[in-house]
């Protein structure tokens, strides 16, 4: 009787296992979980921005300029914060350049919205990844406080540098300057 009991069992453990086989695929094709109303108004705030010309420095009303450049020409980048962290970056095409009497002229190509960073993490638009040194590379990074470069990139972003877009990218390589280096 003990042996028959010790077989059902067996069977039992056999069934589980099959049954969480079969389902295995299909929770690993499970839908990603939807955004929040929050992080659906932030992205459409961001592409509101798509298309947009303006002349000299774009100013966004309740977020903080943190500076920008160029990545290569005619692509700039821009860096915005607002105060609860999310970061805003926009990247722009240059259509006129700046004179002594005018500023130049720029269209928004694309927009990225970044969650407020886990503590430890800092984002950093100065990225690059090897063997390419061109800083069209956005991260989220953390390191030493006393290295110049960060080399642990949780998540990686690239700039187009014929069009401006802002596609995700593998982490593998990527290292970004650690924003308080030197200071």
């Amino acid at each position: 009787m003990y042996r028959a009991l010790l077989d059902i069992r067996r069977c039992a453990a056999l069934a589980a296992t099959a049954a969480a086989l079969i389902l295995l695929p299909s929770l690993a094709l499970a839908e990603p979980q939807e955004p929040s109303g929050e992080e659906i108004d932030d992205a459409n705030f961001g592409k509101s921005f798509v298309g947009k010309v303006y002349d000299g420095e774009l100013e966004i009303e309740d977020w903080s300029d943190l500076g920008g450049g160029l990545v290569s020409p005619p692509i700039y980048i821009h860096q915005y914060q607002r105060d609860n962290g999310t970061i805003l970056v926009l990247t722009s095409r240059e259509l006129s350049r700046r004179t002594r009497n005018r500023p130049g002229t720029y269209m928004v190509a694309d927009a990225l919205i970044v969650p407020k960073a886990p503590k430890d993490v800092e984002f950093s638009m100065s990225c690059v990844q090897l063997p390419d040194e061109t800083l069209r590379f956005l991260g989220l990074a953390k390191g030493k406080e006393d290295q110049e470069w960060w080399t642990r990139v949780r998540r990686a972003w690239e700039i187009d540098l014929e069009t401006g877009q802002i596609a995700s990218a593998k982490t593998k390589g990527v290292r970004c300057t650690n924003i308080g280096w030197g200071q």
